[in-house]
């Protein structure tokens, strides 16, 4: 089954999540401000599904810094069979040539399982635009719960921002440990846009999730991602895996 993203209006994501289980490709109008689009995304990445950007030719492709732009693209090549052509004629830029050495390699995609460990937590926050104050907030509450005995994964402390395919291999790595973390902590930043992919991924997965600052944040009911948080389905009820 193929789904397709034009808008992301009254997108029911329950309903969004048992069509995942069906879908084989996913083709997409992307719009890297769109929260919901980038909602969205994280439930599509952790599932390993192809996509098509439908508004490729409108990317600024010639930067390859990390961006909602750049990763979304890479990630149609790396799972478009036809990428690289025959004679080379698609690989057009620098990245579709980091790309094409990859897919050489074997790389391709895959489903990131649920596989929650004992005592892991995944810490959802700002990371590029945090302030001064947030920084040392999420820093000082990751060194509590480490001794406390948990095993703590913070992205801009434990995954290397430094990335040469436009952040796909950060957002491969941060799932990764979304998907072996027993429960999904959230410093909300109503601005963090690597938040809320990171948050669709937590779902799709069926994270427990906790919000650590929610007495501080400014609900805002015309939100959709306000209004996802805020009824969260998932308890802390799952099964979790003991390290050997």
């Amino acid at each position: 089954m193929k789904l397709r993203f034009e808008n992301y209006q009254n997108i029911n994501i329950q309903e969004l999540k048992q069509s995942l289980e069906l879908c084989s490709e996913a083709e997409l109008v992307l719009q890297p401000t769109n929260k919901m689009c980038l909602f969205v995304l994280g439930m599509l990445f952790v599932k390993g599904i192809p996509i098509k950007i439908l508004n490729e030719n409108e990317l600024d492709l010639t930067a390859t810094t990390k961006s909602f732009s750049i990763m979304p693209y890479v990630w149609s090549k790396i799972g478009d069979n036809s990428f690289p052509n025959k004679d080379y004629s698609n690989v057009r830029t620098e990245m579709d040539e980091r790309i094409e050495n990859i897919k050489r390699l074997g790389v391709g995609l895959s489903e990131i399982k649920n596989q929650p460990t004992s005592k892991k937590i995944f810490l959802i926050c700002p990371v590029r635009n945090a302030t001064p104050e947030q920084r040392k907030w999420i820093e000082d509450f990751a060194r509590q719960k480490e001794s406390d005995g948990y095993q703590i994964h913070a992205p801009h402390l434990h995954t290397r921002q430094e990335d040469l395919f436009g952040g796909y291999t950060i957002c491969k790595k941060n799932e990764e440990a979304v998907a072996t973390s027993e429960e999904i902590d959230l410093y909300y930043d109503q601005s963090s846009t690597g938040s809320v992919f990171d948050l669709g991924a937590a779902y799709q997965l069926e994270k427990p999730l906790k919000v650590l600052n929610k007495d501080s944040i400014l609900w805002n009911p015309f939100d959709p991602i306000d209004n996802i948080i805020s009824s969260w389905p998932y308890k802390k009820d799952v099964k979790v895996y003991e390290k050997q």
